[in-house]
């Protein structure tokens, strides 16, 4: 009797099992044929130009929401034609009144038609534009190397440029005659120049050629890529908050006029970044002090060559100074500018200047670039961050 209770116990618990899993997977079906608003794809949809107009926006969106689409990201662009008023072209000036407007009735037609409506925050990419001062622009450290004759003891400064600023001079004595090749060998000869004044410094006389490097702190003087008409200028400075904040202030805030309580985007969001070269912001000796402990100025050759047994070390400690400011410096302002506009921040956290997966716990929304599912890449970096931040969703 208890064996054949047992049976049955068992059999009748195999066949709800079944019975539960077939509908489990008859409601995914149902799922994937009527999918509810939050879990249908979304259009990246790009303004060209902007050379929108409102029935355009209209019949777009409608289109979109016929075809299934749950919602749009708009991002302003390059225009693909000049202004042509026969043809009905008009490129819409970036933060113009008219291309508020415009932004105004997207917001509003997808609200009516029940679409979620995301909003980059800036035009091209990275953030940036006419409204980036230069010294406000993405920062780079700036090496110039050069090999000077026997017996100079004088020798100009390279010229710097706007917003540049002088750190400092190495010197030593090269190990070759051939005054054409700079000596990279390792060499632990390097020593500061002190001896600068009258935008020249002076050397030590010497027999022999005197290898030289000069620290700038500079900018990279990169331009935001693809950008619609009226939002050409400088990338921003991602390790400088002031820089984040001014941007936040002159593109995010008019960029939110558009909207109201009603019509305010989902997310706004922040593309990859692709800011090449950014490794250096102004204060980034202070901070480093800070941060790390000790004064990196000393070390910096070892940024550039081989310094020598703390070589890697000097650098795994630039590299992560570089991250921490990424992150209190950019990602920290977006998400609270976010908060205090009612809205979420999702960002594609990877890329230059080098971001860590930790820094994704400062995005609402982690965003990948695709599946790439053969490979591994940083743009899968987003659905790593959610795990280990338990997180459900990840947008791609």
């Amino acid at each position: 009797m208890t064996v054949f209770r047992a049976i049955l116990i068992f059999l009748v618990t195999t066949l709800l099992s079944i019975s539960g899993f077939a509908q489990s997977i008859s409601d995914l079906q149902r799922s994937f044929q009527q999918p509810p608003p939050d879990a249908r794809i979304m259009m990246r949809w790009w303004w060209f130009g902007p050379a929108v107009t409102k029935p355009e926006i209209e019949r777009e969106l409608r289109v979109m929401k016929e075809g299934g689409i749950g919602g749009v990201e708009v991002q302003p662009v390059y225009p693909l034609l000049p202004d042509d008023e026969k043809a009905g072209i008009k490129n819409l000036p970036y933060l113009s009144d008219e291309f508020l407007d415009a932004l105004k009735f997207a917001a509003q037609k997808a609200k009516e038609l029940g679409m979620r409506f995301d909003l980059t925050l800036g035009s091209g990419w990275s953030f940036g534009g006419a409204r980036t001062p230069i010294d406000q622009a993405a920062g780079q450290l700036r090496v110039e190397r050069m090999k000077v004759e026997p017996n100079t003891t004088r020798v100009p400064l390279p010229a710097l440029i706007p917003a540049e600023k002088l750190l400092a001079v190495f010197a030593k004595n090269s190990q070759t005659t051939n005054s054409d090749r700079f000596d990279d060998r390792v060499d632990i000869g390097w020593y500061a120049v002190n001896n600068i004044h009258d935008d020249a410094f002076w050397l030590p006389s010497s027999t022999r050629p005197t290898d030289v490097m000069v620290f700038i702190s500079g900018k990279s003087g990169m331009q935001v890529k693809r950008p619609a008409f009226g939002a050409e200028g400088y990338v921003l400075n991602h390790l400088d908050k002031p820089s984040a904040e001014g941007y936040l202030h002159n593109t995010g805030d008019r960029l939110f006029q558009a909207f109201d309580k009603a019509t305010i985007p989902y997310s706004i969001f922040s593309d990859s970044l692709e800011v090449y070269n950014q490794d250096w912001t102004d204060d980034f000796l202070a901070e480093f002090q800070r941060r790390r402990g000790y004064d990196l100025k000393p070390f910096l050759p070892a940024l550039v060559t081989d310094f020598g047994p703390p070589t890697a070390d000097i650098r795994y400690d630039w590299g992560r100074t570089i991250t921490e400011l990424f992150n209190d410096n950019f990602m920290v302002p977006v998400e609270a500018w976010a908060k205090q506009h009612n809205t979420k921040f999702r960002a594609q956290v990877y890329g230059l200047p080098p971001a860590a997966i930790s820094s994704n716990r400062f995005a609402d929304i982690s965003d990948g670039e695709g599946a790439q599912w053969k490979v591994v890449r940083a743009a899968r970096w987003a659905s790593s961050a959610n795990h280990a931040y338990g997180r459900k969703v990840t947008s791609s």
